[in-house]
């Protein structure tokens, strides 16, 4: 007989309670405490009648505890199941509306620099706008959004913190908790992780783990060829080091690690044709065993696992690369949401049954600030039990 209690049943209505952290310098946070259960209605010894390591009058049995897994119970004390793996149903995101950290003048001087495809800077309104219009979709097809609202200014430790709207630098959201980043892209996205990790704590996300010592990865711009297989590449966004923890995580909530590898630059971008950044700028799991996939950013070897795997390959034409199609969200199997363009790939898409909803986001992939994934955090996918 199993010692293993099920935690996953149905809960009373949650009640915030409000707590408060005051600092050593006197300065007062306020903050809430989601409780499972409301204070009015609770009685504690009718909840110990129901855990089954409560005996009246004995020690409580600990060994039980051990025995406990942590996604079992994270709904009842972190708030939600948390975890965004594969490409089920998307159910929630978090996302952040474009401000003036977005436009500063120092980006168009030294666009190099700060990661941009082009000199000059983006319309703040015309941004604001594109990203607005992709947020409608997500909420019309059954999304539901959290927004951050982020400092501005935002200074960090090295000038300007940059791309305060790709969210998917938030961090990955797996099996109930959080691998928070240690950015290798820019030195201006350092310290981005403060707010991100003040915001999932904010809306009760556990962390797993922050990616430390020399580690460089961004897994949450990484991409899911299924629930238990997640891909990501070494590259500038990536070192051995960052792969071996992300796999340390994954490993023990029994997902497979697959390392891909791609080519990033030393003196030049080339306007953002030389090397490539994240997985989710060369692969999009568009359904169940079916790949989008720029194979001119990939290893060859990376092309034949997924072969082996028996995923059928699409592949993006190299003249429609910077449409970004490959940068597109799996709304559902068979359903994504992608910029407007690549007519091949749409085409390609549709004789193979996939349902593609276009959202022009051509003025953030002009200065290469964000690509509607880049933009988003997910934080919740249906999963199969």
């Amino acid at each position: 007989m199993s010692t293993r209690p099920d935690l996953r049943q149905q809960l009373p209505t949650r009640e915030d309670v409000p707590f408060t952290v005051r600092t050593a310098d006197g300065d007062t946070v306020e903050l809430t405490y989601s409780s499972p259960r409301e204070a009015a209605s609770h009685d504690e010894m009718a909840v110990l009648e129901t855990l089954p390591w409560f005996e009246s009058g004995k020690p409580l049995r600990n060994y039980m505890l051990h025995e406990t897994d942590f996604y079992d119970e994270v709904e009842q004390i972190w708030g939600r199941r948390w975890g965004a793996e594969g490409i089920g149903t998307l159910r929630e995101v978090l996302v952040s509306r474009p401000t003036e950290n977005e436009i500063r003048p120092e980006y168009a001087q030294e666009w190099q620099y700060y990661y941009s495809s082009a000199a000059g800077n983006a319309d703040l309104g015309r941004l604001q706008e594109q990203f607005d219009a992709y947020y409608e979709v997500l909420e019309e097809n059954g999304v539901r959004v959290n927004y951050i609202e982020p400092p501005v200014p935002a200074i960090g430790a090295y000038g300007w913190i940059k791309n305060l709207v790709t969210l998917a630098g938030g961090g990955l959201v797996v099996h109930g908790g959080a691998i928070l980043h240690r950015y290798g892209l820019g030195s201006w996205q350092r310290g981005r992780e403060v707010i991100w990790e003040k915001t999932l704590a904010a809306l009760q996300v556990p962390i797993y783990l922050t990616i430390h010592g020399k580690a460089i990865c961004e897994p949450g711009a990484g991409r899911w060829l299924d629930a238990k297989t997640f891909a990501f590449n070494e590259s500038v966004v990536a070192n051995e080091e960052g792969l071996r923890q992300l796999e340390f995580v994954l490993s023990n909530l029994g997902i497979e690690l697959i390392v891909c590898h791609s080519p990033g630059w030393y003196d030049s971008t080339g306007h953002g044709n030389i090397g490539t950044s994240h997985m989710d700028m060369v692969m999009l799991t568009v359904d169940h065993r079916k790949v989008l996939l720029a194979p001119h950013l990939v290893n060859y070897g990376f092309v034949r696992e997924l072969v082996k795997r028996d995923y059928e390959i699409i592949e993006v034409p190299v003249e429609e690369y910077w449409d970004l199609a490959l940068n597109g969200v799996t709304l559902s199997p068979g359903k994504v949401v992608m910029n407007a363009g690549s007519p091949t790939v749409v085409k390609e898409l549709e004789k193979r049954d996939v349902e593609v909803i276009q959202v022009d986001f051509s003025e953030s992939h002009k200065f290469a600030i964000a690509g509607l994934h880049c933009a988003t955090l997910e934080l919740v996918r249906e999963q199969d039990d």
